[in-house]
């Protein structure tokens, strides 16, 4: 029997936050390049991630955004890690009723700390 698609997505994105790593996906019709940084259940019950958008298209760059895994297409994880520096992430984020899957502050402090450029 087939994995229903929000069960493999959910779980490629939490692969993504655990190793770091940009993941891509379309998106109202748009490519977009995030770093993922907190996946979880939104008080509408939707499985939402906590991501900065580094590349693609839209609009938004350079923070925190929500997205609903349900809205994404053609997820597909990168290769490309990245250094979980946003100041303004916050591990415990209030619009997340259940968080599934997130980077560990003390894993983005000692990253951040090592030097290495973000992009």
């Amino acid at each position: 029997m087939p994995v229903p698609p929000a069960v493999r997505d959910e779980s490629l994105v939490c692969v993504a936050i655990r190793e770091l790593r940009v993941l891509e996906f379309v998106y109202d019709e748009k490519r977009r390049i995030v770093e993922p940084y907190c996946h979880g259940t939104s008080a509408k019950g939707a499985d939402s991630l906590r991501a900065i958008q580094i590349g693609g298209q839209g609009s938004g760059f350079g923070f925190g955004k929500m997205w609903t895994i349900g809205k994404m297409t053609e997820l597909r994880l990168t290769e490309r890690r990245f250094v979980p520096d946003d100041p303004h992430y916050n591990p415990d984020d209030s619009a997340l009723v259940r968080i599934h899957c997130r980077v560990e502050p003390a894993a983005a402090l000692r990253l951040a700390a090592g030097g290495r450029s973000r992009r």
